[in-house]
């Protein structure tokens, strides 16, 4: 008797640990509740960077695909006009391009922690061809990419599923 609830116990275990897909019903359900502020690109982005850290892939989803909805042309038009990436003293007049891209690393990068790998490879590529100039300011006093290596990344997780 002991070792059946303990094999039940194990299986209950194993079960609660898969990782879960999420779908485009759950986002927009969670999206409903949400509050999105002013729906600026910079809201839009700190409020996934929250999501992410709190583990709420749908409200995450739902502030990210906002971003990208509302500032993807724009930021995509910005990174087009680029040839290298700006100086830190001119990074921030890139806003649109900076936060969209910031949102796809951080969807991305979500994508991979559920094991949504066909959608990470396709979110990784949009980040790599079309935002390979995004940076994102670290609080610590310094830019960083986004889409460093994310060709990479979505070569890395082609075969995966």
């Amino acid at each position: 008797m002991n070792k059946i609830l303990l094999m039940l116990t194990m299986a209950a275990f194993l079960i609660s640990c898969t990782t879960a897909k999420i779908t485009d019903k759950d986002i927009q359900a969670r999206a409903e509740t949400l509050d999105f502020g002013d729906s600026s690109s910079a809201t839009l982005a700190s409020k996934a960077w929250q999501a992410s850290d709190d583990k709420d892939y749908p409200a995450l989803f739902a502030y990210t695909q906002r971003c990208v909805d509302l500032y993807g042309a724009e930021g995509k038009r910005m990174n087009h006009a680029l040839t290298a990436f700006e100086p830190p003293d001119r990074a921030a007049e890139q806003w649109a391009l900076n936060d969209v891209g910031t949102c796809l690393f951080i969807m991305a990068n979500a994508y991979v922690e559920l094991e949504m790998y066909p959608e990470a490879v396709e979110t990784y590529k949009t980040l790599a061809n079309d935002y390979k100039y995004a940076q994102c300011w670290d609080p610590k006093g310094w830019f960083w990419h986004p889409a460093a290596n994310a060709d990479m990344k979505a070569e890395q997780y082609k075969y995966m599923d």
